[in-house]
């Protein structure tokens, strides 16, 4: 028998699909095939979440330098890395411009949480010095990291001489899945992979400018005609709560893709047979009315439509009164991508939430489309089927770094102070892993990764420490001597923090 590989979307699982899988009996499959579902696999992500989160990959953090409490030696870890704080620096190098820089850490306690400091509040500031005797007009860029979706929380504000910027925000590429894995390729033809799981990660990453220049470049485009089955009108019998309407076909893989959005599930053989299947909307649940199929390339020639009394699309548990509108049409790709992703965000409930225009938006789907999905010369394994919600919640959700950019000018001979006002999170291990450094936070700091500027001074300095206990550091704070602003030596790549909150 010919393989047959078959997927579910596990995205955006709602509670009914719970109720589902209670009420729908599977039944038992051939060897040859290869089975899993929505719901089994929602229900296995929710029991081992705990495991789940062990098995993310360890993160390289602190040493063994610093004062106070139970340090942790050099090669411990922490399980989700932050990304370090960056430094500014100019699109191009200029031996006339230098700087200092002062970084502060806020740990008071946040208005939402009465019992412990989580994340600390940051400022770091910069004076810039022009040492010739002309005006310079210089661009600044500040690089931070983050997600699209948590870009309202960790962007930070950015004000010269007091007065806040509305810089021109920039998006690096895409970091890789959870565990942030970058890959790079290199002139002589040969790629490696980068974990952004420690600041080394991010010192490979951004040391040679390439990636900080490839956020700069304009987006590709998705300008090919595609074909777009639209699904409407939806009816089944309302006694089945699970009722599925699954269509099918054949096609030459190697002339045809498709992009599914809005189906729980499919069936790929290697024959070129496709079915793909979604749970029937109807008025009492809250499930996605938007079903399309997306063909790039050679057309669809002919389909089937079949309803099931669960999704378990078998033999044997066909449903009548299961129908649907199917619309063909033929768009550019762009265009319904953007139908989509307006969608998407409807559906996840936070359209509000992202910090950007649906364009850039695209723009980043986009990248990540040629990169690593179906037009890439290599489809990573993951995105081989192609489900476009996985290839929006990784680009909506996945760690990257952000670049802030600023015109601004420096007179002759004078300065100019520019602060980064920041939230940052912290590193640290999850609270379910059982791990022995749960509660603690790592931050840290380069002085010098990715910038063209030279700073001829660098201190940093804690405030609001009353709530919390130092760990591990390579600064040089001592809170028992009241020792909390420290100067430190530029030289030094790569600073680091650990800290406990005390609760009361």
């Amino acid at each position: 028998m010919k393989e047959k590989k078959i997927f579910n979307a596990i995205t955006d699982v709602r509670d009914e699909y719970i109720e589902e899988a209670r009420t729908t009996r599977l039944q038992r499959q051939a060897a040859t095939w290869k089975k899993w579902t929505a719901i089994v696999a929602y229900l296995a992500m929710v029991i081992g979440i705990g495991g789940t989160l062990l098995l993310k990959n360890a993160i390289p953090f602190g040493g063994n330098t610093g004062t106070g409490g139970a340090g942790h030696d050099e090669g411990n870890v922490f399980m989700s890395y932050a990304g370090p704080i960056f430094p500014l620096t100019l699109d191009e190098k200029d031996h006339s411009m230098s700087a200092t820089r002062d970084i502060s850490y806020d740990f008071s306690l946040p208005n939402e949480d009465s019992l412990r400091t989580w994340g600390a509040n940051v400022k770091d500031n910069y004076t810039l010095y022009n040492h010739s005797s002309e005006e310079k007009t210089i661009k600044a860029i500040y690089p931070f990291t983050g997600s699209f979706d948590k870009l309202k929380k960790l962007t930070p504000i950015i004000t010269a001489n007091g007065q806040e910027l509305s810089p021109k925000l920039y998006a690096g590429g895409y970091s890789g899945k959870s565990t942030d894995v970058h890959d790079l390729d290199h002139p002589d033809g040969s790629s490696s992979t980068v974990r952004l799981d420690s600041w080394e990660g991010y010192k490979t990453l951004l040391e040679d400018g390439t990636y900080q220049s490839r956020a700069f470049a304009p987006y590709p485009l998705l300008s090919q005609q595609v074909t777009v089955y639209t699904f409407t009108d939806f009816e089944a019998p309302a006694e089945y709560h699970a009722a599925t309407q699954a269509i099918s076909f054949t096609i030459d893989p190697d002339k045809t893709t498709i992009l599914p959005y809005g189906f729980e599930g499919g069936e790929f053989g290697d024959d070129g047979f496709r079915r793909y299947s979604y749970f029937v909307p109807n008025e009492n649940s809250n499930r996605n009315q938007l079903k399309l199929l997306l063909v790039i390339g050679d057309d669809i020639v002919d389909y089937a439509l079949q309803g099931y009394k669960n999704g378990a699309c078998e033999k044997g548990n066909e449903l009548d009164g299961v129908s649907t509108t199917v619309i063909r049409k033929e768009e550019i790709l762009s265009q319904v991508m953007m139908e989509i992703i307006d969608n998407f965000f409807e559906q996840s409930g936070d359209g509000d939430s992202i910090a950007v225009s649906k364009e850039m938006f695209l723009g980043a789907v986009a990248e990540f489309i040629y990169e690593y999905g179906l037009l890439s010369e290599s489809v990573k394994d993951r995105y081989q089927y192609s489900i476009l919600e996985d290839i929006l919640l990784e680009t909506k959700s996945l760690q990257r770094v952000f670049y802030l950019e600023l015109e601004m000018t420096v007179p002759p001979h004078e300065n100019l102070l520019i602060s980064a006002h920041m939230h940052k999170e912290p590193s640290f291990d999850f609270a379910c892993s059982g791990s022995d450094k749960v509660g603690i936070q790592g931050y840290d700091m380069v002085t010098r990764l990715g910038s063209t500027l030279q700073f001829d001074g660098l201190t940093a300095e804690l405030t609001s420490t009353d709530n919390i206990e130092i760990l591990d550091q390579n600064y040089g704070f001592d809170l028992s001597q009241g020792i909390t602003k420290v100067e430190l030596d530029p030289m030094v790549e790569h600073y680091y923090l650990e800290i406990r909150s005390i609760e009361e």
